[in-house]
């Protein structure tokens, strides 16, 4: 359906920011979810009429079941990309993938019971005592995500359950400073305990 003159004029009012998007029915129902780089830019191709003709059924019939539209302003693309996954676990919108089955899905996952705990992907929830965010349908989006939150909070990405100073010598992370290497003593573990809680 075209676009109504409330619709439009909330599309105008959108900022060129990343954020998440949900699409609700005329019930008020919130049948799609999804994120975007530019709030403004994502949601107006909805309503371009041009666009249609390459569009499937079921992007069409989403299309015309929006009456109106929510959005959560983020400050960078990765939270919109958690973002996005909470809320399509929260209300799970029937236009969004199914995540009946969790395991097609991956998860991020952090066990702060680790010695030295490091964020990690999965397709499994276990009942383990570790955080599990998600699950994204999207996996280049969240590898891209983590890699970024690694870098950020100077979070180590090696493989060993416990890396010590031999795993040091060849570790990737450490040389680029890309962690700041707490196997080797450079960083307290409770320290580095805070890096991994504030990320």
């Amino acid at each position: 359906m075209p676009a109504t003159e409330a619709i439009r004029k909330k599309i105008s009012r959108l900022p060129h920011k990343p954020g998440v998007y949900l699409m609700k029915d005329r019930f008020g129902t919130v049948i799609y979810i999804g994120k975007a780089r530019s709030l403004r830019k994502r949601v107006s191709q909805y309503f371009h009429p041009s666009r249609r003709q390459r569009w499937d059924m079921k992007l069409n019939a989403l299309v015309e079941a929006i009456h109106d539209l929510d959005v959560h302003q983020v400050r960078s693309e990765p939270d919109a990309v958690l973002l996005e996954g909470k809320l399509i676990k929260e209300f799970k919108p029937r236009y969004n993938i199914s995540f009946k089955d969790d395991k097609r899905f991956l998860l991020l996952k952090v066990n702060l019971k680790d010695p030295i705990p490091r964020f990690t992907l999965t397709r499994l929830r276990q009942d383990d005592g570790a955080r599990y965010f998600g699950p994204f349908a999207n996996s280049g989006a969240i590898r891209r995500t983590m890699t970024m939150v690694r870098q950020k909070f100077s979070l180590r990405g090696c493989r060993p359950l416990t890396p010590n100073k031999h795993d040091y010598k060849h570790c990737l992370y450490g040389h680029l400073k890309h962690c700041t290497a707490p196997c080797i003593d450079n960083i307290s573990t409770g320290d580095y305990l805070k890096q991994v809680e504030a990320a």
